[in-house]
């Protein structure tokens, strides 16, 4: 429940802060007196966009705040942002720069928390809701409400979103099989080249190295020639020099250990330069080459270059090209087995998104009837006696459809299979007709307010801003009837011009502007009393004299404590 809403700086309200308790809350006020400001705070309670224009001239920001006392019922999901005591208290600033801070509680919070938890907690009802039932696309949503649609909507959802994404594999497969096929002359082209030169990872590294070899082929075969001599191949050679001090030192390892070590070591040098030596003799073997042998190496490296120029890549990256390359071209021939799988994927998911949506239709086909007959009893006893109110519920054809209902294609919307159409008559012998086109704007409020406790409603605290708009005072006793049925099960806080309804509020508050100084600004009060007698009396008006006027006021002040039903002249 509301407890308290503030407001300070907002366009003309310098400061004002409302008292609310639970039931019929009435706000009343003379045209322009700045009830619609109200509205407006608690919009951007509900994280509306704000900016500078918002703040009243002469100050810094403006201040939007909101005292929530929750039962333990409503502390469900937002027991993280609640106090002990089951208290909320919601804060909004918006500063002179446009900058807007947010608070629950005192912590800060984004905009999307602040309007996610004031959603649950507040939902503003009135003209706006004639809008929604002029827009058909709404029509839907009241009669899933109704029918507490809310388990068959979410599995049609999960269905439609499975379906969704099958056919967008699908699509995805089809295009890359499209630009796959496109290409595959090139790549077969690529193929038998990059094949027919038949390229190994590290080759051309080889070749360069072969080919600097042959181009010094003379130097390092004197070099290793010489090597060989010296190493181990001459008289005088280390190999040899290095065995004679050895095998000399050899005996003597007895006598003295250091010695015995030098030898050891002398041993290994001589392995070194024994292993040296075979090496430097199989180099120089292999610097045997025939002048054919230098021209095929120099024909390959020149085939390798020109491959590597054409693809602008080196060896090694068009080795793992011809890879990919190939992979694509066998894919063409998976692709039909591939896309039977996928297609039939697509036509599962289509079979539950028809499931789904069937479950859904027959449930609002059924609760439909129910609605209407709720709704057609509201209009009789809201003095539209004679007028008829019907669900529509129809398929829209699509040939194209994946989805099928009774072997036809139909299409396939967010919410379900059916397009829903409210339709009304609002006088006997008069056509029917689609309830946005027929309807006038009072007969709209009308619907709206029988609609808005048979479709229920997210918020604990509703707020009915002029829901009375367009209606004759002769509705006042009806509608204030419906706003106090509605406050059995939720508080209320309804902006009213008819008397009736205000008289019915358990806490009436009023509105009004003055100016002083050349500043105007808001002002709201409870009234009560002598002064709650005078404020139904100024909404009353006519020519009749005061007197008059202030009788009836009390007549209808005295209704208002009465069992509903009870009527009164207007």
């Amino acid at each position: 429940m509301l407890r308290r809403l503030r407001i300070e700086n907002l366009a003309v309200v310098e400061h004002a802060s409302l008292e609310l308790a639970p039931g019929l809350n009435v706000i009343t006020g003379s045209t322009g007196a700045g009830k619609s400001l109200i509205v407006g705070a608690v919009n951007l309670l509900l994280g509306e966009k704000a900016n500078a224009g918002l703040i009243r001239e002469g100050a810094e920001e403006a201040l939007v705040s909101a005292t929530f006392a929750l039962a333990p019922s409503e502390i469900a999901g937002l027991a993280e942002w609640v106090n002990a005591d089951g208290m909320l208290e919601v804060d909004r600033r918006v500063t002179r720069a446009g900058r807007s801070t947010a608070t629950l509680n005192g912590r800060s919070v984004t905009l999307r928390d602040l309007r996610a938890v004031c959603a649950r907690l507040i939902e503003p009802h009135g003209q706006n809701e004639q809008y929604r039932l002029r827009d058909p696309e709404t029509h839907v949503d009241y009669v899933d409400a109704y029918a507490g649609a809310s388990r068959e909507r979410d599995a049609y959802a999960l269905a439609l979103a499975q379906w969704r994404r099958a056919r967008a594999e699908l699509e995805r497969f089809d295009a890359e099989t499209a630009r796959i096929r496109e290409r595959s002359e090139l790549f077969l082209h690529r193929l038998q080249e990059i094949d027919r030169i038949a390229p190994r990872a590290g080759e051309k590294a080889e070749l360069e190295t072969s080919a600097r070899v042959m181009a010094n082929a003379e130097r390092m075969f004197a070099a290793l020639d010489e090597a060989c001599a010296v190493l181990y191949d001459g008289d005088e050679a280390v190999g040899v020099q290095l065995g004679h001090v050895r095998k000399r030192l050899a005996p003597l390892g007895d006598l003295d250990e250091r010695l015995g070590a030098m030898e050891a070591k002398l041993s290994e040098a001589e392995a070194l330069v024994r292993d040296a030596a075979d090496e430097a003799r199989s180099l120089r073997a292999g610097l045997d080459f025939e002048p054919a042998d230098v021209e095929r190496v120099q024909e390959r490296l020149e085939v390798l270059t020109r491959l590597e120029r054409r693809y602008q890549s080196n060896i090694e990256q068009i080795l793992k090209d011809r890879e990919a390359w190939q992979r694509e071209v066998d894919s063409l021939a998976d692709a039909p087995g591939n896309r039977d799988a996928l297609q039939r994927a697509v036509d599962a998911e289509a079979r539950r998104v028809t499931d789904t949506g069937a479950a859904l239709s027959r449930l609002r086909r059924r609760r439909a009837a129910q609605l209407d007959a709720d709704v057609n009893a509201g209009l009789a006893h809201l003095m539209l006696r004679g007028a008829s109110f019907r669900t529509e519920i129809a398929h829209e054809p699509d040939e194209q459809s994946d989805v099928t209902v009774d072997g036809k294609g139909v299409a396939v919307f967010e919410h379900g299979l059916d397009v829903v159409r409210m339709r009304i008559r609002t006088n006997p012998g008069e056509a029917e007709g689609p309830l946005e086109e027929i309807a006038s704007t009072g007969e709209l409020s009308r619907v709206a307010l029988i609609l808005k406790p048979l479709a229920g409603g997210a918020g604990s605290t509703l707020i009915f801003d002029e829901i009375d708009a367009g209606v004759g005072a002769d509705m006042g006793d009806a509608l204030a009837e419906k706003l106090l049925a509605l406050a059995a099960s939720h508080q209320i806080v309804c902006i009213t011009h008819l008397p009736q309804i205000a008289a019915r509020g358990s806490h009436h508050l009023v509105v009004h502007k003055e100016t002083t100084k050349n500043r105007t600004r808001v002002r709201v009060h409870e009234v009560d009393g002598d002064e709650r007698t005078r404020e139904i009396a100024r909404m009353l008006g006519g020519s009749e004299g005061s007197q008059q006027r202030t009788a009836l006021a009390q007549e209808l002040l005295a209704a208002g404590s009465r069992p509903p039903g009870t009527r009164v002249r207007p």
